[in-house]
């Protein structure tokens, strides 16, 4: 088998959703580990400062109501006001832009291998 028909073989649409599928099930623990680290966090707050310290937590990150979009690029440079803020962030770039991003180049490597063996070999040769 050559190089290309090695290639089609193992860039197959199952292949494509498994890999994205396994991203976004990462991304998907990630998010929930980050909540679950964000209320231990607060967890611990209220029994070490008591709940007048939970209280100023609480509101310090409710004023900093970011967007989507930024919650994404401050979760992963660490500019995050919540405990669980960098796990969660890390999860939703998982789900949100690397899971789509493989299908998306996975999916071109496919079409650039199927394109590629189904020119013409004269004219592929004519070409070389």
């Amino acid at each position: 088998m050559s190089n290309r028909n090695t290639m089609i073989a193992v860039v197959s649409i199952k292949s494509i959703l498994l890999v994205a599928s396994i991203l976004a099930l990462t991304g998907c623990a990630l998010v929930v580990f980050g909540c679950a680290f964000e209320a231990q966090g607060q967890l611990d707050l209220l029994r070490a400062s008591g709940p007048a310290a939970l209280e100023a937590y609480l509101a310090h990150v409710g004023s900093h109501q970011l967007s989507f979009a930024a919650l994404l690029v401050e979760s992963v440079t660490g500019h995050g006001y919540a405990y669980g803020a960098f796990v969660q962030g890390v999860g939703f770039w998982f789900v949100f832009v690397l899971a789509p991003l493989s299908v998306v180049l996975l999916t071109a490597a496919r079409w650039f291998a199927v394109r590629d063996r189904s020119t013409n070999p004269r004219l592929r040769l004519a070409v070389h």
